[in-house]
């Protein structure tokens, strides 16, 4: 099968410079990463093949590999004073890329892959566009939304507004007006627009995750990328994607063991801790967490019991607490150091 060309991977012509190849990488590569597309494999299959086109496209090297010997995959004879069989090197495809610059195989269903960090090409995606808006610039925009923990843990709809600095209409984003400074941005190629918008929140984002919305950047061609972050909650905690909790439960509880009632974030559960237990025991409640964007797994709820002595106190109280002591074997701080 034919190897995909990185040109018309990326749609740039074989003419193209350095900046065009780079401008059309990243406006791609923003559009189709896994963390503004989370849980879509065509998408995450379609990033890997951008970020593999321009791997061979940006390097001058790799390119010119390229453009002497084509997708064919496989490498050109010794006697050409093309490399050897293996002499493209690992280099950052990992080991199949020692028959081509692509991969063993290629085609569809291999070839193109990247072996980076994903959130680490992100940060790249996004960093460095700053200043006003002139012809040719970053159509894409960002901003920072904060969410409700539960939103983020079962997915919902959230509203709200955004700043967001639009190109002029006026001038076009040059700053400029029939030879004098535009009236209307005053020079800046850009104007600061409030929107009120609305965005579907998948189940399982985190603090740092990234949604897209499209249509909504600096142009009408550009996008709207969010940084997402996540309101603790008073009482659920977050450990990836377990959730973690604290029960209470009374002394006779512990010490005889009991069925209890455990809130979870999709509801409460029965469950059973043994006679016996200890304040601070830790126990699981499995796949009672959060549902993984990428691996489609769900993690688990952890709760930790906490012993809580009764308050009130009575006659009764005290003739059953001092009955209750005599059960201990030994000095619980008998073996604890006196001082340093």
């Amino acid at each position: 099968m034919a190897m995909k060309d990185p040109y018309e991977v990326l749609g740039v012509p074989r003419t193209a410079g350095d900046a065009e190849v780079k401008k059309a990488y990243r406006r791609l590569a923003r559009k189709f990463h896994p963390d503004v597309n989370p849980g879509d494999a065509s998408a995450s299959k379609r990033f890997q093949e951008i970020a593999a086109a321009y791997e061979i496209l940006k390097d001058p090297k790799k390119k010119e590999r390229y453009d002497r010997f084509g997708d064919t995959g496989e490498p050109p004879d010794a006697a050409s004073g093309a490399p050897r069989p293996g002499a493209w090197g690992a280099g950052p495809f990992g080991d199949a890329s020692r028959t081509s610059p692509f991969g063993r195989g290629g085609g569809a269903g291999g070839g193109f892959r990247w072996s980076g960090d994903f959130s680490d090409l992100f940060s790249d995606l996004f960093s460095g566009t700053g200043g006003g808006i002139g012809v040719g610039e970053d159509e894409d925009a960002a901003a920072n939304l904060t969410i409700p923990f539960r939103d983020a843990v079962l997915g919902g709809t959230v509203s709200f507004s955004a700043r967001i600095p639009r190109r002029c209409a006026r001038c076009r984003g040059t700053g400029r007006a029939a030879k004098a400074v535009c009236p209307a941005c005053h020079g800046s190629g850009a104007l600061v627009e409030t929107e009120s918008l609305s965005v579907r929140v998948p189940a399982g984002v985190d603090t740092g995750s990234r949604i897209r919305v499209a249509g909504k950047g600096r142009t009408e061609n550009g996008d709207l990328y969010l940084s997402i972050a996540v309101e603790p909650h008073p009482y659920f905690g977050r450990e990836g994607d377990d959730i973690v909790a604290e029960v209470p439960v009374t002394v006779p509880e512990a010490y005889l063991g009991a069925e209890i009632e455990v809130p979870t974030v999709r509801g409460p559960v029965r469950a059973r801790i043994p006679a016996g237990t200890l304040s601070g025991q830790r126990f699981r409640l499995k796949g009672r967490g959060i549902e993984n964007l990428r691996t489609g797994t769900t993690g688990d709820h952890y709760y930790r019991v906490r012993v809580i002595a009764p308050t009130v106190q009575s006659e009764e109280g005290r003739r059953l607490v001092e009955a209750l002591g005599k059960l201990y074997p030994r000095d619980l701080r008998a073996e604890l150091p006196r001082g340093l």
